[in-house]
């Protein structure tokens, strides 16, 4: 299994707003979330476990990613959907720290021996840079400035999504700065510094990946769950 990581789906600060594609995401240095247990961990793992198993057992056997998205209900997590590839940002998360060649995992897939897959004991913060409108009403035809060798130096990755080969956004989530660090807050820090070398008409949520909006989160859960 790979590192949970949990994503902002609206589309403005403070979880309000139109549902997104995702407007960023993380995940923590111990592969958990912060309100989330070993045994939430594994009653989820068994619930994809138990998927393939059935696919297998009625004569449609399973090759490939299974993206399981999960919502923690009082008792235990619900899965509400499945997907057949990477989360989007979820895969920005978790590929950057993957330790094993994916090369070796996709070859490991199709010949039915997949060993363990080794991750970096890191957290990740991911953050969408889309084009102000988004998601409802996005300027087009705009072009950002990036310096990419600022956000280089900052520590922070960089991943292209809506624009062309001039840096003219598209429509929608136009790129993605990604911070990486041993702690949470710091890869917070990361992503943030890198966002500053982008210019131009864009749009962002400033608070994925904060300790303030993690401990809003922290306390839904509690109040979800009676604690």
């Amino acid at each position: 299994p790979m590192p949970l990581a949990q994503d902002y789906p609206h589309a403005y600060e403070g979880d309000v707003g139109p549902i997104t594609g995702g407007m960023g995401s993380y995940s923590c240095e111990n592969h958990l979330l912060p309100f989330v247990s070993k045994e939430d961990y594994h009653k989820a793992f068994e619930t994809l476990k138990k998927t393939i198993e059935a696919m297998y057992k009625e004569g449609t056997p399973y090759k490939g990613i299974l993206y399981g998205q999960f919502m923690l209900a009082n008792d235990e997590p619900k899965i509400i959907e499945f997907n057949a590839r990477f989360g989007d940002p979820e895969a920005m998360n978790v590929l950057p720290i993957l330790k094993t060649s994916l090369v070796e995992i996709g070859e490991g897939i199709v010949d039915g021996n997949l060993k363990r897959a080794e991750f970096e004991r890191k957290a990740t913060v991911v953050k969408y840079i889309a084009p102000k409108g988004y998601p409802t009403d996005p300027i087009r035809g705009v072009q950002i400035q990036i310096s990419e060798d600022k956000i280089r130096e900052e520590g922070a990755k960089i991943y292209y999504a809506s624009v062309d080969e001039n840096f003219t956004m598209l429509g929608s989530r136009a790129l993605a700065i990604v911070g990486i660090a041993d702690s949470l807050e710091e890869a917070e820090k990361i992503a943030s510094a890198g966002i500053k070398h982008v210019k131009g008409e864009i749009f962002y949520r400033a608070d994925v990946g904060t300790k303030e909006s993690i401990a809003k989160r922290i306390e839904l859960m509690k109040t979800i769950r009676g604690e």
